[in-house]
Order: structure tokens, then C-alpha cells, then sequence
């Protein structure tokens, strides 16, 4: 009984352990975390540090169920008027760090891709999330008509620092788990349903990127008149490049609940837990 007791605490002190890694791993540089998974309303959460405010658009994005063992709900962008906004910094929070070499950025999302080029726009590309305007283009996770997943880092005349796609991962109608990240002197990766191994990548050119942009984070949509027909969940920017071990915990998990081997969820975030 004694041998049983003590195996049985054994066991629990490991899973508090590996609870904490967890925590400490995914949490570590987070800057924004909306999960859209509220289902109904007309507003979205930030569970990231920060607590933004957020803004949907006037015709507002349609909340959908999912039919997918690691999403619960999102939003339907119909590609010609629907958006979130995040305006960083007038609430005192703008994030910086892809131009610091020390730090970096990465921005992941699941995203159902559901028609390319339908905003008129000419570009041969569509945002999931952005953050840019004239004269101070900052960055982007993209869609590309080819269905390719992209990331791109600007100077503020938006010319390229490392701008990078794939082509055909974007299957339309099926999720995929996206995430791009950027550091100065190394430059950006894409990466596609937790795979080690970038789908696309491009090196710094060594032109520095914009330091002085200062627009809102948009979703689905780039002020300049691009928008995307997706929908979309899970959306997360972190002020560092995270691991690939960090990329599948991100993706195994909804709302923050790491999604346990058959399907069962754990509560791992301390600000989940506080929820």
C-alpha cells in the first residue's frame, strides 16, 4: 500500500512538473493571445499579458463551430469588409521587438482558407495578421494566391527585410496551424502544422526593419484595402522566435488547455487558471 501511495505521489509531483515547463515555455514573450472561441457577441478577449482592447469592423466576422479535435469555434471573414483591430499603441503597449536582434517575433494562427484574390486588390497576397500602413510597413503572416503561407518583415517604405512563401499549403477548406517568425541577421521562416522543418525561408538582407511604425495589429485585413477569406482561431504573437517544441504546444491546445493524447484537456495556463 505504502509502495502504491508513494508511486501514485510520484507521478503528480512529475505532472505538476511538466505542467509548469509548459507554462513557463509558452507563456515566456507572449504579447497577444486571442483564441476566438467565444462562440457569439460582438467583441473578442486578449488572454495574453497585455489584456487588450479589441475592435471588430462594422460589418461584423460571423462566429462558426468546428468540427476539429483542436478547435472549438471562430471567425468566418467573408473577404471584403470583415476585420479585428488591435491598436497596441495607443494602449501604451506597441510591440517592438522585430527590429531588436536580441528578441524577434513570431505570430501563429490556425487559419481554413476558404477563396484567394477575392478583394480586387492586385496583390498577389492576402493578411491573417498585420500590422503596417504607408510609409511604415512593419509585418505580416500571409496568404498567397498560390495558397502558399508567408511571413514578411518591411522597412517602413516597405521594401523587403525577408519576405518568404511557400506554395499549395493552404489547402482550401482545411485547417492548417500556421506560424511565422523573424529575427534581425537571420530572417523569416514559415512553418506548417507544427513541422520541424520551415515550408519557406528567407535571410535577413540586412536593411533593418521599420523602427518607427506605430498602426494597429489588423486581422483579415491590411488598411490599404487587402482582405482575406478565412476563418481563423487561435491567434498568437510572442516578442521572441519560439522553438518548434513551443509551436506544438501551441497548436495542441484550445483556449489555452493543452490537449492531452485522446483528446482530454488540461488546464496549463496560470492566466487560464485565473480566468
Amino acid at each position: 500500500m505504502r509502495h502504491t501511495f508513494f508511486f501514485t505521489l510520484l507521478l503528480i509531483i512529475l505532472s505538476l512538473v511538466t505542467q509548469s515547463s509548459f507554462t513557463a515555455n509558452i507563456e515566456e514573450g507572449l504579447w497577444l493571445y486571442l483564441p476566438l472561441n467565444e462562440g457569439k457577441g460582438e467583441t473578442v478577449r486578449d488572454h495574453g499579458p497585455h489584456k487588450f482592447e479589441t475592435e471588430l469592423s462594422p460589418e461584423l466576422p460571423e462566429w462558426v463551430d468546428v468540427e476539429h479535435k483542436l478547435i472549438e469555434d471562430a471567425l468566418r471573414f467573408d473577404g471584403k469588409t470583415n476585420f479585428i483591430k488591435i491598436d497596441m499603441h495607443n494602449q501604451g503597449n506597441d510591440i517592438d521587438s522585430h527590429f531588436d536582434e536580441d528578441k524577434g517575433i513570431t505570430i501563429c494562427a490556425w487559419v481554413k482558407v476558404l477563396k484567394v484574390g477575392v478583394d480586387g486588390h492586385g496583390q498577389t497576397r492576402q493578411p491573417i495578421v498585420i500590422k503596417g500602413f504607408h510609409s511604415v510597413w512593419e509585418f505580416g503572416l500571409l496568404i498567397y494566391d498560390n495558397f502558399g503561407a508567408g511571413m514578411s518583415v518591411w522597412t517602413c517604405p516597405g521594401l523587403s527585410v525577408a519576405e518568404t512563401s511557400g506554395q499549395n499549403n493552404a489547402i482550401p477548406g482545411t485547417w492548417i496551424h500556421q506560424c511565422g517568425t523573424f529575427q534581425l541577421e537571420v530572417g523569416s521562416r514559415v512553418y506548417v502544422n507544427g513541422e520541424k522543418d520551415p515550408v519557406a525561408q528567407a535571410e535577413d538582407r540586412g536593411t533593418g526593419a521599420c523602427a518607427t511604425g506605430n498602426r494597429p495589429i489588423f486581422i483579415a485585413h491590411r488598411e490599404d484595402g487587402q482582405w482575406l477569406n478565412a476563418e481563423i482561431a487561435e491567434v498568437y504573437i510572442w516578442d521572441r522566435v519560439i522553438d518548434n517544441e513551443e509551436m506544438n504546444r501551441a497548436m495542441n491546445s484550445i483556449g489555452g488547455l493543452a490537449v492531452h493524447p485522446g483528446g482530454k484537456l488540461a488546464t496549463t495556463w496560470g492566466n487560464v487558471k485565473r480566468r
